[in-house]
């Protein structure tokens, strides 16, 4: 195992995560958690990083086959063997690609993606962390006309995003005739601004529903939302 890189232990998998690429973090396994629940049939998640979000979802879905694009050759090559050694090895493929080169003759009833957000920002040391933060590998618009491509008629996508970001997000997800019918903010606790936002949409123009999720309390301990969402996932919840 490469120098720095660490595990993180779920109740049914484990993930080698981090040099190359970034570390698994809190708002990406909430995500993972709340994306999984809308997931179906043939899912792409795109940038799969170390696999989290496929492997998220091939845990609360057993129907569910996930094709895993990673663009980064090494990363590409941690999420493969996490999922080598995964239960659900069967539902898994990590695939090197880049999305926007990515040729697939089927198309995907569910698209999540954790995608890289920086625009006017210094350049990280590591060419995968690089890679995984700076959204000049995958755009706004880039992403939008992407999910347009591969998402079958009735699918649906997920995404995280900051929040100004998915603002523009969501005029370039219009030029393509999709659109956000769920946005779900995400907090540090109950009086903190904004981290992410957590957002869901299909080809229908529905209203939108909006919702917020804080991972503490003011107390400092996990909310009761959080471990909700969590407990099929983290070992510290213990399973009801």
């Amino acid at each position: 195992m490469a120098e720095n890189r660490s595990t993180f232990e779920f109740k049914q998998f484990s993930l080698h995560h981090g040099n190359p690429g970034l570390k698994i973090s809190t708002e990406a396994c909430l995500f993972g958690a709340w994306a999984s629940m809308k997931a179906r049939g043939n899912c792409l998640d795109i940038g799969t990083g170390c696999g989290l979000l496929a492997s998220m979802l091939a845990q609360a879905n057993p129907t569910c086959s996930t094709k895993a694009l990673e663009i980064h050759p090494e990363v590409a090559k941690i999420a493969s063997e996490n999922f080598n050694s995964s239960p659900f090895k069967e539902r898994l493929q990590a695939i090197e690609a880049n999305v926007l080169t990515f040729k697939s003759e089927e198309k995907f009833d569910f698209i999540c993606s954790n995608p890289p957000f920086f625009t006017n920002h210094l350049a990280a040391s590591d060419e995968a962390k690089h890679m995984a933060i700076h959204a000049d590998h995958l755009s706004p618009v880039d992403l939008a006309a992407s999910i347009d491509r591969l998402l079958t008629k009735e699918g649906e996508f997920a995404v995280l995003y900051p929040e100004d970001v998915l603002a523009q997000f969501e005029q370039s997800l219009q030029v393509n005739g999709l659109f956000l019918h769920e946005k779900v903010t995400i907090h540090s606790n109950p009086s903190s601004p904004v981290l992410r936002v957590m957002a869901n949409g299909s080809r229908k123009n529905n209203p939108i529903k909006q919702d917020r999720i804080n991972i503490k309390t003011e107390l400092g301990e996990y909310s009761p939302e959080f471990i909700e969402l969590l407990r099929p996932y983290y070992i510290i919840f213990p399973s009801q």
